[in-house]
């Protein structure tokens, strides 16, 4: 039987979990773990990072913590914010980064202070480090971003089917991990582009059928992504480019204004109402 464990630290910590307690000698595991802040790393040292602030996922940072993101400020002078997945967080994160960057006054702000306190998840990150090690990790359609994958430690690599299974790591059973001829999937989760800006958008690859070679475990600026996010025009990552919009409008209509407009336009989609958004302006 093979576990095929793929997610980031949130979902990557329960499978420590399972490690440390012990497997059934049956079980092999196929692990595609990846860490969230090396891959906007990448993007923030590249030329084109493609976003003027970031809304960091606050699920990681239930287990991993905030401080993980205060490179974003401390290195790049760029506002931040952790949120979940809330109307109210999300409004209160989009909210933060806006006027931190009308102000010009960054900082990392914890919009999901109900589950990320500092520090994280002690249990979790122990178990994580105990069970498995940080290495250099291939990202579909982007490539190889340093120290920001899971292997199994030592102690547990025998589990790994790679190890178990040798015939697995035959090239000739193996896609050759290229994108498909015309996908622009990476361009969209790195938000550097539009979903509907994809060439094979609406066509090849639409919400029914996603262009499943096309999908990358990568989740920036905000933590989602991927072929079905790119096929249904959604996904997190376009939230980055939403939100540099909204600041180029407050740069020609003033701070007040513009986040006068992103809580009516946010407001009316999430259904906060008018105390929640009190709220969140206090």
């Amino acid at each position: 039987m093979v576990f095929f464990a793929a997610g980031f630290e949130t979902t990557t910590a329960p499978v420590a979990a399972m490690l440390a307690e012990g497997v059934p000698h049956n079980l092999s595991l196929l692990l595609s773990g990846r860490l969230t802040w090396p891959a906007v790393a990448m993007l923030l040292n590249s030329d084109t990072p493609g976003f003027d602030c970031l809304i960091a996922p606050g699920h990681v940072g239930t287990v991993m913590g905030p401080e993980e993101w205060e490179f974003v400020v401390q290195e790049h002078n760029l506002p931040a914010a952790m949120a979940g997945f809330t109307p109210e967080s999300l409004l209160a994160a989009m909210y933060s980064v806006l006027r931190q960057h009308l102000e010009e006054r960054p900082f990392l702000d914890n919009c999901y202070p109900e589950v990320v306190r500092p520090g994280g998840n002690p249990a979790a990150r122990r178990m994580l480090d105990t069970t498995l090690r940080v290495v250099d990790a291939n990202w579909r359609g982007v490539g190889v971003i340093p120290a920001s994958g899971y292997a199994l430690a030592p102690d547990y690599a025998h589990l790994d089917v790679r190890a178990r299974f040798p015939d697995y790591t035959d090239t000739a059973r193996k896609r050759a991990g290229q994108m498909p001829p015309g996908c622009d999937c990476a361009k969209v989760v790195l938000g550097r582009i539009y979903p509907n800006e994809c060439r094979l958008y609406g066509r090849a690859c639409h919400p029914a059928i996603p262009s499943a070679r096309a999908w990358s475990p990568m989740r920036v600026p905000a933590a989602s992504g991927g072929a079905a996010a790119c096929a249904s025009g959604g996904g997190t990552s376009a939230t980055g480019i939403y939100v540099k919009q909204f600041i180029h409008t407050g740069e020609r209509n003033g701070p007040e204004e513009t986040i006068t407009m992103i809580f009516s336009a946010i407001s009316a989609l999430s259904g906060v109402n008018s105390i929640q958004l009190a709220k969140i302006q206090k």
